[in-house]
């Protein structure tokens, strides 16, 4: 048998593998902070995720867009005065909600046809960018810090050559596992909402970029000024450019905090050029085919805002003038104010809102605050070196967009700062690493060389406490917050799960009415399914005959919980929760209805089904049974008058159906509705007719012609 021989790696080969399992490690650590019992933690269903859930649902039922799903969102008629929406199955920017960028919807219409409709489906797509997001800061950061590491050791040190891992990996690698681990980073992973979705494109178009200028620099481990004196070969460093203004300008499609990421190049690259002629002859071409590349790329999406200003400008001047820390009509004085806010919710007061944050906490632990401090002042006597300078001009310009928030410090905008504020965190492990291993190697060990291990594992163990803080205060503390239930809408979310239990052809009506139902609708995974009403002494809506209902009465409506039982005795109730009260009504349950019947139909649309009459001393009330015989597209209004001989009214009332809108009806379905009319005090004697019908309030046109009730009961 031939002899087999071992194989040896190089010195080189194993640096490499030892990279490859430190950052898989990071990347594993990343993943189960962010995917364990994603579908149950945060509880319940957020409204905002739960809109988004509906979007990409709408997607995958190939609905047309725009969708508004809530009668809240009356904005869209301002937004389309000048131009009506174009109807479309594949928007270019969702309108619904204050209006969303179209890339995460799409994506989340991927996972919820490979999952279905489910809190997890929607979840799971800013969990995998969280994931991918530590991966892609490595990059920058390798990009830009490391792979010629910037010297942040005294001038007198010596390399330190005897790690496992190059030492120009340590600030990469640090990075990352401070973005595995950064309590924001980990909950607006968690959270079905745009934010992280935009952090792998940051981050890449700062890898692209500085990949584009690094290339083929000289291999030396200092990073001089300029940077530029090199010939470039153009077709490489070309493509390197095109790509980072691909995803500068595609970073438009995802959050609107995009919008300022391009100040970042702008800023840079005249200030580069400002101060290095060299960098001017080398890259202007480059630089102009990447801002080119930006443009062409977000072209699509800025017509549409040129079509349609409202949409660009609405959210911003929105964010900018909501909140406890807005100045109104000032808002350079908000975002003066809003300086100092931000930037002590690094330290020491965090954001207050629960369902962004642990009330209060920091952004920062206290071990990834003194990282970070030591990466800042470490890094800021390099200011004017252009990659330290790119550096704080990139945390600038991403603390943009809390800054400008009326209700800073949010920590959900400042999501865009998470990687760079991970790579100053890397930058400070570097630092500390140097300093300590040259205290122990030269004070201790009399050597020029780090041949310790202690200082490895300090550092390794301050990191993994920090890790074990962060999962400390997300799964424990802040999981067990008194209120994080009623912020993330788990009761809607309850409610939502147990209609969706009902037959496919069940109505399901709930009451009273609420501003937002995202919640309850994605549950039911079908907007359409639910049917809502104000809940009041007047309207009730009776389902349709032979089909079953399913009535969902809150406390806060007790007036339907008591009659109900009275008009079907055959209803049954369902398990009360604190948030509602089930009522049953089975498809074959007789209804306690009018007692006078009748069978007038208004234009084929609504047929009046009977009438019962009441009176007491000054007024007559009716209690009208109407039928949808069609789909009614307009809003009507209701009226019953009082007429004299001649055809004029001496007392009426005009209103709507109280509650529930004629646009509203299902076919089929039975609405009681009651009117109560003042009669005149001076009523001479006389025949009178009650007539009752339709109009549509903008015209004053009929639906169809008036029917007359005769009340026997009134004789004068």
């Amino acid at each position: 048998m031939p002899d087999r021989h071992p194989v040896t790696l190089s010195p080189r080969q194993l640096k490499v593998a030892h990279l490859v399992i430190i950052l898989t490690l990071i990347l594993l650590l990343a993943a189960f902070l962010r995917f364990w019992q994603l579908g149950s933690f945060p509880p319940g269903f957020y409204h905002d995720e739960a809109y988004n859930g509906l979007d990409a649902l709408s997607l995958t039922q190939g609905k047309t867009f725009p969708q508004f799903y809530e009668g809240w969102e009356l904005y869209a008629q301002d937004a389309h005065a000048e131009r009506p929406p174009v109807e479309t199955r594949f928007p270019l920017f969702f309108e619904g909600n204050y209006g969303r960028e179209p890339f995460h919807i799409y994506l989340m219409a991927l996972s919820v046809k490979l999952f279905g409709p489910t809190p997890f489906a929607i979840r799971a797509v800013p969990a995998f960018f969280g994931v991918l997001a530590v991966l892609t800061t490595f990059l920058a950061a390798k990009a830009l810090i490391g792979d010629w590491r910037l010297e942040i050791r005294d001038s007198g040190q010596s390399p330190i050559s005897n790690l496992p891992i190059s030492q120009s990996l340590i600030t990469p690698l640090a990075a990352a596992f401070a973005l595995a681990v950064l309590f924001p980073a980990v909950h607006f992973s968690r959270f079905g909402l745009r934010a992280m979705l935009f952090v792998p494109v940051e981050t890449l178009a700062v890898y692209f970029f500085w990949k584009a200028v690094n290339y083929q620099l000289p291999n030396h481990p200092i990073i001089n000024y300029p940077i530029t004196n090199y010939q470039l070969p153009i077709s490489r460093s070309t493509l390197y450019f095109l790509i980072s203004g691909f995803l500068v300008g595609f970073g438009l499609y995802i959050y609107a905090a995009a919008r300022l990421f391009p100040l970042l190049f702008i800023i840079f690259v005249l200030v580069w050029f400002w101060r290095d002629r060299a960098a001017l002859r080398a890259h202007w071409l480059n630089v102009g085919l990447m801002g080119g590349t930006a443009v062409l790329t977000a072209l699509p999406l800025l017509i549409f805002f040129w079509q349609y200003p409202y949409f660009f400008l609405f959210r911003m001047a929105y964010v900018a003038n909501k909140g406890k820390g807005a100045v109104e009509g000032k808002p350079y004085l908000t975002w003066l104010l809003n300086v100092p806010r931000v930037i002590g919710s690094f330290f020491w007061l965090g954001e207050t809102h629960l369902r962004h944050n642990l009330p209060g906490r920091p952004y920062l632990d206290p071990i990834q605050i003194i990282f970070f401090l030591t990466g800042i002042l470490s890094a800021i006597r390099r200011l004017f070196r252009p990659r330290i300078f790119f550096l704080f001009l990139w945390l600038g310009v991403m603390l943009l967009p809390t800054i400008m928030s009326g209700d800073a410090p949010h920590f959900g905008r400042m999501t865009g700062a998470a990687p760079v504020v991970a790579i100053f965190i890397g930058l400070g492990v570097d630092r500390v690493f140097s300093v300590q291993c040259s205290v122990f190697s030269k004070r201790l060990l009399k050597t020029e060389r780090c041949s310790l291990k202690t200082v490895q594992w300090l550092l390794i163990t301050a990191l993994l406490l920090s890790a074990a803080w962060t999962g400390y205060d997300y799964f424990v503390r802040y999981a067990n917050h008194p209120q994080i239930e009623a912020d993330f809408q788990l009761p809607d979310w309850q409610m939502g799960q147990y209609a969706a239990q009902a037959p496919e052809d069940a109505i399901i009506y709930l009451t009273p009415t609420q501003e937002e139902l995202a919640t309850i609708y994605f549950a039911l995974a079908d907007p359409e399914r639910l049917q809502d009403y104000t809940g009041n002494e007047t309207l009730l809506p009776l389902g349709v005959p032979g089909k079953e209902s399913l009535y969902l009465i809150r406390p806060s409506d007790p007036i339907t919980l008591s009659r109900l039982p009275a008009i079907f005795p055959d209803g049954t109730f369902g398990p009360t929760t604190d948030n509602y009260t089930p009522f049953h009504v089975p498809a074959a349950a007789p209804r306690n209805l009018a007692q006078n019947r009748t069978d007038h139909s208004f234009a084929g649309k609504i047929r009046l089904a009977g009438w019962t009459e009441s009176r007491a001393a000054d007024t007559v009330t009716f209690t009208l049974f109407w039928q949808a015989e069609e789909e009614v597209a307009q809003d009507y209004t209701a009226f019953i008058h009082l007429v004299d001989e001649t055809g004029q009214p001496v007392a009426q009332i005009d209103r709507p159906p109280d509650g529930r809108p004629t646009n509203d009806w299902l076919p089929g379905e039975i609405i009681m509705d009651s009117f109560t009319i003042p009669l005149p005090p001076d009523l001479p004697e006389g025949d009178y007719t009650w007539i009752t019908g339709f109009y549509y309030l903008p015209t004053l046109e009929r639906l169809g012609e008036a029917v007359t009730i005769e009340s026997a009961d009134f004789a004068d």
